[in-house]
């Protein structure tokens, strides 16, 4: 009997000690500044793109109105749900914040490179770009 609890305790030590090889893609993790949607550069506006990988939530601020909404990522493909935001009124900023979250909305795949998040179509077509901050 001791020796089967001995063995039993020998693999438990052993399998935990086991490092995982999955080299899984992780996910955007912090905080992005947006650069452009789309065709648009955002240059002179500051908007946010703050990642929770522990909740599965982003937030941030648009260019007038702070928003939130939640993301799942599956190696290189990533998906949001309809962000909800503050309705502050914003003539300047209108096309922008919805053109943003379009782009939340019709993102498929991601790419980070020194960086730089990058979100893509279906079509492969880059419609999305921010910087880590």
């Amino acid at each position: 009997m001791r020796i089967v609890i001995a063995l039993v305790i020998f693999g438990l030590v052993g399998f935990s000690s086991c490092k995982s090889t999955n080299k899984k893609m992780q996910g955007p993790k912090g905080k992005y500044i947006v650069q452009s949607v789309k065709t648009d550069s955002i240059a002179d506006k500051e908007m946010t793109i703050i990642f929770n990988e522990d909740t599965g939530q982003i937030n941030g601020r648009g260019v007038c109105n702070s928003y939130s909404s939640t993301y799942v990522v599956s190696g290189e493909s990533i998906k949001f749900s309809p962000a909800i935001s503050t309705k502050m009124m914003c003539p300047e900023g209108t096309s922008l914040e919805y053109n943003f979250f379009q782009a939340l909305l019709k993102a498929n795949t991601f790419s980070i490179k020194k960086g730089k998040l990058s979100l893509y179509n279906a079509e492969n077509k880059l419609i999305l770009t921010a910087k880590d901050d």
